[in-house]
């Protein structure tokens, strides 16, 4: 099992609230803040991050992930730059990066975007996210005391 896990909202614990101006950038990047009960819960597992944030952002985002939780994800996706939504950068990833180096077996999405989340069940990868206090993860009908570890089989047909 692959882990796709979000950066905003989900790993990022202080992401500002949507429809507020965001600092730029270089100033939200030094007090960014990692849920670290989230790091741990993946610490043991095969994680993939992907996220909508510019690749120029790449290398400084994952050394700070790094030195503030002592964790690194087996690999991670940044928007390459072209203009899309958040789900439709995350369908390009899976499509043209995650899919071809890693194959098309079972993943499971921790993903804040609800339109994120529609774009990984199309392609038959549940998803979870973290509830509104921020304390733990969720579907749709309950919270979870842990990872799911199993994902339902899918017989699409991807290309």
């Amino acid at each position: 099992m692959i882990y796709l896990l979000d950066l905003n909202f989900t790993l990022v614990g202080n992401s500002a609230p949507h429809g507020t101006r965001q600092e730029p950038m270089s100033k939200r990047m030094k007090t960014e803040i990692y849920r670290q009960w989230l790091v741990e819960m993946l610490r043991p597992h095969q994680v993939i991050l992907i996220t909508a944030r510019p690749d120029r952002w790449k290398e400084p985002t994952m050394a700070r992930i790094a030195e503030l939780t002592g964790w690194e994800p087996m690999d991670a996706y940044f928007d390459d730059g072209v203009i899309r939504t958040p789900p439709a950068i995350k369908r390009h990833i899976l499509i043209d990066l995650i899919f071809p180096k890693y194959g098309r077996g079972e993943y499971y999405g921790i993903e804040s975007n609800p339109k994120t989340r529609a774009v990984y069940a199309a392609f038959g990868i549940p998803s979870v996210w973290v509830n509104k206090p921020g304390t733990a993860l969720r579907d749709e009908r309950r919270l979870l005391g842990e990872l799911p570890t199993t994902a339902p089989q899918s017989d699409l047909d991807l290309r």
